[in-house]
């Protein structure tokens, strides 16, 4: 029975075998199908990764070479005459010798059977560990610290006490969870002086940077929010403690995008009376007498703007010396006498992070450095895994 192949002119097929090996200079192109004895013998080995091979049989590069001329030829001659079907040509060029042995299940096998494939899948097999160490460890933190490169080429060192028993370039804070509304009333004026993490209805973190190199340096730091839901930063207010010095932060009035008072400015008719954290700095402006009655004082309260959306503060320590050591500590809640502070703000986390680099070299967004940290602190799953901290009313 006639095939629809017999439509290849004998004349192809016979051109097309002439060029199936160097060797190959009979006409009669029958011939010319694989014998696993006539390969294998070239004089040039291969020095490609995967081999290529014929019936089984690896082939030199001259056969190599050899097949792939008559595939190109035979091909271009098929075509001229109308054949266009690969499937025809395949079948053609396999009953010419014209073929490579397919390779069978790709490269997991070939890396399971070379001392390669067992070094890369052991280093695979190490960066996973790793990473997933990083994860979990990163899971771990409600408020995370961070040296720069350029820090922790001066010397620079972290410690959550300020022996610094067990210094670090990175801290991890863990959440505060389930925390309610509360009042700035309720934050005890010792709050800066527990070291380490020491939360209670409210987040607090104590934590020491100290320049253990040998140049005085200046040193910059910024303090941003890596990760929010439910627009939780709108009832969040911030104690921030360098050196003893205190600063009260809140984001903007919705309304006036002024600073957030309470209560609000032309409003004197109450206040907070004998606030516990006026102790630290009586003579501040953030904390404004009302009115003064049987001795007593009645404060507002007159927080200072996030810088921005994402940034909450920075600021610079000049002429840091060897053996310098600074104090910061961190205080979180969420203001329940901000009109901010509703039922809405039920299950959402707030993520936030110090980041301490040299003054003057700020990561720029055009760098590779800057772009892939943007990107990391982008990352969705980083967002609603990390630094998490559900809130209740």
């Amino acid at each position: 029975m006639a095939s629809k192949f017999d439509k290849v002119p004998e004349d192809v097929l016979k051109e097309a075998a002439e060029n199936s090996s160097p060797e190959s200079k009979n006409p009669d192109w029958k011939k010319f199908k694989p014998d696993p004895a006539q390969y294998g013998t070239g004089e040039t080995k291969q020095k490609r990764l995967f081999k290529k091979r014929r019936a089984g049989v690896v082939l030199s590069e001259e056969e190599v070479k050899a097949i792939k001329q008559g595939r190109k030829k035979l091909r271009r001659e098929m075509r001229q005459r109308g054949i266009h079907s690969k499937r025809e040509f395949e079948l053609v060029a396999g009953s010419l010798g014209l073929y490579f042995d397919k390779r069978r299940g790709g490269l997991l096998p070939w890396l399971m059977a070379h001392w390669l494939g067992v070094l890369i899948a052991a280093l695979l097999a190490l960066i996973i560990i790793i990473f997933i160490f990083s994860a979990v460890t990163r899971l771990r933190g409600y408020y995370t610290i961070n040296l720069s490169d350029d820090l922790f080429r001066e010397g620079f060192v972290l410690s959550e006490t300020e022996d610094f028993a067990h210094p670090s370039v990175e801290l991890f804070a863990p959440a505060a969870e389930n925390v309610p509304c509360i009042s700035i009333k309720h934050i005890p004026n010792n709050v800066h002086m527990i070291d380490g993490e020491h939360n209670d209805t409210y987040f607090a973190y104590t934590y020491y940077i100290r320049n253990e190199g040998e140049s005085t340096v200046d040193i910059a730091w910024d303090l941003v929010l890596n990760s929010e839901s439910k627009n939780l930063s709108d009832a969040t207010w911030m104690l921030l403690f360098v050196d003893g010095k205190m600063t009260l932060m809140a984001e903007a009035n919705k309304q006036t995008g002024k600073q957030e008072a309470i209560p609000a400015f032309g409003d004197d008719t109450k206040g907070y009376l004998d606030l516990p954290i006026t102790e630290l700095d009586p003579d501040s402006k953030q904390f404004e007498v009302i009115k003064t009655a049987g001795g007593r004082n009645y404060y507002r309260v007159i927080p200072e703007t996030f810088k921005s959306d994402t940034v909450i503060t920075s600021g610079d320590i000049f002429e840091v010396k060897p053996g310098d050591v600074h104090k910061f500590t961190v205080v979180l809640w969420l203001e329940g006498d901000d009109i901010d502070c509703d039922n809405s703000k039920i299950g959402g986390h707030l993520g936030v992070q110090m980041d301490f680099h040299l003054a003057g070299l700020e990561e720029d967004d055009n760098t590779l450095k800057g772009r892939l940290k943007k990107f990391w602190n982008s990352l969705s799953f980083r967002d609603q895994n990390t630094n998490n901290s559900e809130t209740t009313n």
